[in-house]
């Protein structure tokens, strides 16, 4: 079959030309519509490949007022839960027909609502987003609040709105408790961005176990650039800490290399838990004990709510999904298993949601 180059792209009317039928018959034909006999068919097919036709996705989307395409909005995926919940959302999108277009904002509000903008223009279908801002007033916009959209990870301050979450407080505390348990007395708590709604929940619950210990808490929130520092001061107190409860991927990265750069063993000289796994956690000399987010749970039930919301095509009342974390024990914390040590914050072995 020898193809036709033409300067400027295609239409088609110029396919239905080629193929010998009218311009409804080869649109007909082109979406597979049972109406168009298959001799015909193949005949637009065909003319449409010789022409190097592309269908305008756009105008079709206009039509028929659905893109089958979501918008997928996250701060970015260089870490290990995020790139597994993004994982688990294009699954569930490709099994119902769906494609996803993904806006990264590096965590800031203006490009986020920036992305959101021109995702809209785009007509798609609906978002699946983790605000770089509970509170950012483009998250509760009127043209918003018209198009299906569920939030993961981090909630909006709008209580209507859907979300898919863990129990960070609670698996905060336990982490905690869990220091304590092991005799100490001098437990700090470090994180980035400490305005994130799953943050601050992380420092209730390092506060929540403290008090309850009878101990002051020790709360730090340097950027990433300050947890070196940070470390060496802590390092340089009479009554230092012996125990640090890292609030997210990031922050743990950092204090790992922190502690190696001022040559603090793990957990001899400093007993450490982070929240979330890490790319290298089970090769440290200690591997890393940890709170470990269900995140490809996270991403599945946050893609099916949202085509819920999108296939009832209905304002319904807004869900909060809250999904478990469990709580892995390797060596970090002062334990030493001969296997990794796995538990759930409801004694399952699987995450049983609460809806509210």
């Amino acid at each position: 079959m020898k193809l036709i180059r033409a300067s400027a792209p295609p239409t088609l009317m110029q396919v239905a030309r080629l193929a010998g039928v009218g311009i409804g018959t080869a649109s007909r034909a082109l979406t597979g519509n049972d109406h168009v006999s298959a001799e015909a068919q193949e005949r637009v097919r065909e003319a449409a490949q010789r022409l190097g036709y592309v269908p305008n996705e756009v105008a079709r989307s206009l039509r028929a007022k659905r893109s089958n395409v979501v918008g997928i909005v996250v701060p970015d995926i260089g870490g290990i839960f995020m790139i597994e919940c993004v994982r688990a959302l294009q699954a569930v999108l490709r099994q119902h027909g769906y494609m996803s277009v993904i806006a990264f904002t590096d965590g800031v509000s203006a490009t986020e609502r920036e992305e959101i903008d021109y995702l809209i223009r785009r007509q798609i279908d609906g978002f699946l987003i983790v605000p770089a801002d509970s509170s950012a007033p483009h998250l509760n916009s009127p043209k918003m609040v018209s198009i299906p959209r569920v939030f993961f990870d981090q909630p909006v301050d709008d209580s209507s709105a859907d979300a898919v979450l863990v129990k960070n407080r609670q698996a905060a505390r336990i982490a905690v408790e869990h220091l304590i348990e092991h005799g100490h007395r001098h437990i700090a708590c470090i994180g980035i961005n400490r305005h994130l709604y799953s943050v601050r929940k992380r420092i209730q619950g390092y506060r929540d176990a403290m008090k309850a210990a009878g101990l002051s808490d020790c709360v730090a929130g340097p950027d990433s650039a300050g947890i070196d520092a940070q470390i060496g001061k802590w390092l340089r107190l009479k009554n230092k800490p012996t125990a640090i409860f890292s609030l997210n991927e990031g922050s743990t990265v950092k204090v790992i290399e922190s502690l190696a750069n001022h040559r603090v063993p793990i957990p001899t000289g400093m007993a450490f838990i982070g929240f979330d796994e890490v790319m290298f956690g089970n090769f440290l000399e200690s591997p890393l004990t940890t709170i470990v987010q269900p995140a490809t749970e996270i991403g599945e039930r946050a893609a099916q709510l949202l085509l819920e919301r999108i296939e009832s095509g209905e304002a319904l009342p807004g869900k909060h999904i809250l999904l478990n974390p469990s709580f892995i024990r390797r060596g970090s914390c002062g334990c030493n298993p001969a296997q990794p040590t796995v538990s759930y914050l409801l004694d399952t072995h699987q995450s049983h949601p609460v809806i509210s």
